[in-house]
């Protein structure tokens, strides 16, 4: 090996020391783009109406809440139930009944309170931006009546977060 060749080696190799100690550098300081995180979301389009006494035994305690303010609302039948992983920043549409559809957009997952952001466009309705804890349903009263004159409520969960509950 002649000298100008074990010159090139020697700063070849640190370049390549450099460039490692970069490297780490900017993985420590979290420089390094994560790969986005998905959360699972779960819609329950349940269909209430004011005819009727029915109550779908796994709708119960959602009945319960919606009637604190919709006290006419007497039955409660589960119409579907659909489940999608969303990536962070991308919104996904879910199908309901009779041709309705509710888009959602996970703005933000979970924090440290495990508290997701979302936007939710239902039916008839404006977007409705909010911040969830996992494993819990919020129900969206919607305008939407069915052919049936039934109401439709849109339930909306997201799930495992940062507990993996």
């Amino acid at each position: 090996m002649t000298a100008a060749t074990s010159s090139r080696a020697v700063r070849f190799g640190l370049a390549l020391l450099l460039s490692g100690c970069v490297t780490a550098w900017a993985l420590a300081c979290g420089d390094e783009k994560k790969a986005p995180k998905k959360v699972r979301i779960s819609v329950v389009v349940i269909l209430a109406s004011e005819k009727g006494n029915k109550i779908d035994k796994k709708l119960d305690g959602i009945a319960k809440e919606v009637q604190k303010l919709h006290p006419e609302l007497k039955n409660f039948e589960l119409a579907k139930l659909s489940c999608k992983s969303l990536d962070v920043g991308k919104a996904d549409k879910f199908d309901l009944v009779e041709d309705q559809v509710t888009s959602i957009l996970i703005q933000k997952a979970a924090d440290k309170m495990d508290r997701v952001c979302l936007k939710v466009g239902p039916p008839m309705m404006g977007e409705i931006t909010y911040s969830t804890p996992c494993g819990k349903f919020l129900p969206i009263l919607t305008p939407y009546r069915t052919k049936k004159d039934q109401v439709v409520i849109v339930a909306v969960r997201v799930q495992p977060c940062n507990g993996g509950k």
